[in-house]
């Protein structure tokens, strides 16, 4: 299995996360945590939370991206901060039960992680189903539903429990600051439109490898009696990281996705 290539903006240095990982700051959830990380708690039907798609619950989990651009987006401040390029197994769909009721599910396959601890929440894809919902609660009769419902999906994010020290490929120094005109979202719904929170940022200095990194884990995936151990190797996504980076070091200065480059490709 190959894996697949995350990354999260950080303002802790090289030196502390190499040693330490992500860890969440409130534990104890068990195998629970992926709900309390995706809010299920506020959910009364399934349309996100007053008619919104959700972001994640940074306290319970760790909150990482797909897309290297939207990194930068955090911490929602303009503080100097690293860009971490993260190796960790392919994510896991989360599902509506289709009551109505907010019930969700994790959508498992013969290739999800059998522990908990390992589990990735495809969020990105969830936060697009929410959306979806919203358009079809309301019939696609509100000006700028979507853009407003769906304003989470430019952040494209995954969801962790931990990031262990041995998953983090490299890290790069990220100059950031505002966007010059953050997109505002408003819709009749609403009582305040959404703020896009965008930055331009340039990616500073060598890139920092960690020496921590393993290529080569071993996973269990699979449950019950049908769980067995399998190979994981990261070279693959070392060598992607390398050239992403590499790619947006020679752009410059770069500016990351708005809330409508986040509904790109989608259909609500």
């Amino acid at each position: 299995m190959k894996g697949r290539l995350y990354y999260r903006s950080d303002t802790r240095p090289p030196e502390q996360i190499f040693k330490d990982g992500f860890s969440p700051r409130i534990d104890g959830y068990g195998d629970g945590w992926w709900k309390e990380a995706i809010k299920y708690r506020g959910y009364t039907n399934d349309c996100g939370i007053n008619y919104q798609s959700i972001d994640g619950d940074a306290s319970v989990c760790i909150c990482m991206t797909t897309k290297l651009e939207s990194a930068p987006i955090f911490p929602l401040n303009t503080e100097t901060s690293y860009i971490y390029a993260i190796a960790l197994p392919e994510p896991t769909k989360i599902e509506y039960l289709g009551k109505g009721k907010g019930e969700v599910r994790l959508s498992r396959t013969s290739d999800t992680p059998s522990d908990f601890e390992n589990i990735i929440l495809d969020f990105h894809s969830f936060q697009a189903t929410q959306t979806g919902n919203i358009c079809r609660f309301f019939d696609h009769g509100v000006d700028n539903l979507g853009a407003y419902a769906g304003w989470s999906l430019y952040a494209y994010e995954a969801l962790a429990y931990k990031v262990p020290p041995q998953s983090i490929i490299c890290a790069i120094k990220c100059v950031r600051e505002k966007a010059d005109q953050p997109l505002e979202v408003s819709c009749e719904i609403a009582t305040k439109p959404k703020r896009s929170e965008d930055k331009k940022f340039v990616l500073d200095g060598p890139v920092i490898a960690n020496s921590n990194f393993s290529s080569a884990h071993t996973l269990s995936i699979g449950q019950g009696c049908e769980s067995r151990w399998d190979y994981m190797d990261y070279n693959p996504l070392k060598e992607q990281a390398r050239k992403e980076i590499q790619a947006v070091i020679e752009q410059g200065e770069t500016s990351t996705p708005n809330i409508y480059y986040g509904l790109g490709g989608k259909t609500f």
